[in-house]
């Protein structure tokens, strides 16, 4: 049986784009097609049959074929050997983001796993996927050319095209670099407002001490490809073979600090190539699209690569040191306004992220797996060189030579038994395991008790507003957005009141109005409460284990 996808769009103001998938010499009598529910890097299902309308069925003589449709997601007919088979649908292309669909008069954008069907039973079987589009359009993918025709692509399974990528503009541009035997591609959509030689130099610069210490990069052709928008975005997502990367206002790029901000999410989802793209537990390996797939490793999936990201924008030079004790402090300060700590450990806040991991949820209910497991990832690095002079990337080029080339699954603790391979303390590490992984301790104050062993300080002050250092409670345009949970206006102030307060040297008084009209007032004694401290990280000493862990 062959399967080919073709794309076009007859009116792309509607943002509706066509689909036809022909199925040709079919060898199944029982044809069941499956829509994924969710796609690799959001575990959160996302339902995109609901941007499906017009589905129908024929056969090779154009006449109707009876279906049905078995899940929401999901649809099934029977069908006669060696005929083929042609089924049509529209999908609504109107989300602009990294791991979205959107078309418009110049542009087709498409992350095939959002509209493309699988052919259950057919893992093994090839996909060509051909398009119509205006000829001044210029190409961006990281499928593979096919020689059957133009505009024409193969993807060798379906796990292959629901991990790509596929952008046609009316001005794409395109920059390159090399490192080692790869090919670098840079595709820019949008308007670009920082120089070409200083990004591609700092691009290089990264992407070559990834590579140095993972030892191999593998793909020979890798695509970064760049959404920059006019508006304020701010989003990416991997695949084996590129990324795509959302960000605006794109003006604001000509800022260093904002450029910052571009680099960050690109070192992110470049060491994503390794973990999560081929480094990936057992549980999502193969991706199974059609349901959740629950796994315990979010601190290693999102916790190691939002740490690794930002290390290795200091180890390659691309940060200054200060650079990037900035980053880490805003990690720390984010991570410390969130309590969930003592509510749900890291292992059973990946668990939920099927059920609201993407959301802030209910106050206090989880910790978050990026900022949370990349404090996580910064203690096992500090104990790990401590101990043996090992370090978390040591871990990760053998958990790479063990499971990532070979494509073999890991389990969490499996994992976890690679890390104590590389301590000389097994207690101490298991104790830390319990602790701050599967347990339910303050972490910001392990980080505090193990920075200093890098020449780094860990501070805390009062917040400049006293509503939130003396009174606990955090304001958002005016209404309460969050209250400490050991502060007495915990059980006395609602989140969504709308707060007023006035502060004197010996208290603060708060006047409260509720949703319902209901006002208050009360008052707050000043004592040394210190809610919602602020963190900051100086630098006291160079000494060589801080040396070892910039290397």
């Amino acid at each position: 049986m062959k399967i080919k996808y073709h794309f076009s769009c007859s009116n792309p103001v509607s943002q509706f784009i066509q689909i036809e998938v022909k199925l040709s010499d079919v060898d199944l009598n029982t044809i069941e097609l499956q829509l994924p529910t969710w796609r690799a890097g959001r575990y959160q299902l996302a339902d995109y049959a609901q941007n499906v309308r017009f589905f129908s069925i024929t056969d090779q003589f154009e006449k109707p074929v009876r279906f049905e449709k078995k899940g929401k997601s999901s649809w099934t007919f029977n069908s006669r050997l060696g005929e083929d088979y042609y089924i049509r649908y529209e999908y609504f292309a109107a989300k602009m983001d990294a791991g979205s669909c959107w078309v418009d008069p110049n542009q087709f954008y498409i992350n095939f796993v959002n509209c493309c069907m699988e052919v259950m039973g057919t893992r093994d079987l090839g996909y060509e996927v051909t398009f119509q589009l205006p000829t001044t359009f210029s190409i961006a993918t990281t499928l593979p050319l096919s020689e059957t025709a133009e505009n024409s692509y193969y993807a060798s399974s379906f796990q292959e095209l629901a991990d790509s990528t596929f952008l046609a503009a009316e001005n794409l541009t395109h920059w390159e670099y090399q490192v080692g035997i790869t090919r670098f591609h840079c595709w820019f959509n949008g308007e670009i407002h920082f120089s070409k030689s200083e990004f591609l130099a700092r691009f290089e610069q990264f992407t070559g001490k990834i590579i140095s210490d993972f030892g191999e990069f593998p793909e020979p052709h890798y695509h970064f490809i760049f959404q920059l928008l006019p508006y304020q975005h701010y989003h990416g997502v991997e695949h084996q073979k590129g990324t795509v990367i959302t960000f605006g206002p794109a003006k604001n790029l000509a800022d260093p600090i904002e450029m910052e901000e571009l680099l960050g999410v690109s070192c992110h989802e470049l060491y994503h190539a390794w973990n999560v793209c081929r480094i990936r537990p057992t549980e999502l390996l193969p991706y199974d699209f059609s349901k959740e797939t629950f796994t315990k490793s979010g601190w290693i999936l999102e916790g190691v690569t939002t740490y690794m990201g930002d290390l290795y924008l200091l180890k390659s030079g691309v940060y200054s040191f200060e650079t990037y004790l900035k980053h880490l402090t805003k990690i720390i300060n984010r991570d410390a306004q969130n309590l969930g700590w003592q509510n749900y450990s890291i292992l059973e806040s990946s668990w939920d992220l099927w059920l609201d991991g993407y959301q802030a949820g209910i106050p206090d209910r989880k910790v978050n797996i990026y900022t949370h497991g990349a404090l996580i990832c910064l203690c096992l690095d500090i104990m790990l060189l401590e101990g043996r002079g090992k370090s978390l990337t040591d871990v990760m080029k053998a958990v790479w030579e063990k499971f990532g080339k070979t494509n073999k699954g890991y389990s969490q603790m499996i994992f976890w038994k690679q890390v104590l391979s590389n301590s000389l303390n097994d207690q101490k590490m298991n104790l830390f395991y319990s602790d701050f992984i599967s347990g339910k301790k303050d972490l910001i104050e392990k980080v505090r008790e193990l920075i200093p062993l890098i020449g780094l300080e860990l501070t805390s002050a009062p917040s400049l507003d006293p509503l939130t250092s003396k009174v606990g409670i955090l304001l958002a345009n005016g209404v309460a957005s969050k209250i400490h949970s050991f502060s007495p206006a915990y059980s006395e102030v609602m989140i969504g009141d709308e707060i007023k307060y006035v502060s004197t040297e010996k208290s603060i008084t708060v006047y409260g109005k509720r949703i319902n009209g209901l006002s208050y007032v009360k008052e707050y004694v000043l004592g040394d409460q210190n809610f919602f401290p602020t963190y900051s990280l100086k630098i006291t000493n160079n000494n060589p284990l801080q040396k070892k862990w910039m290397k």
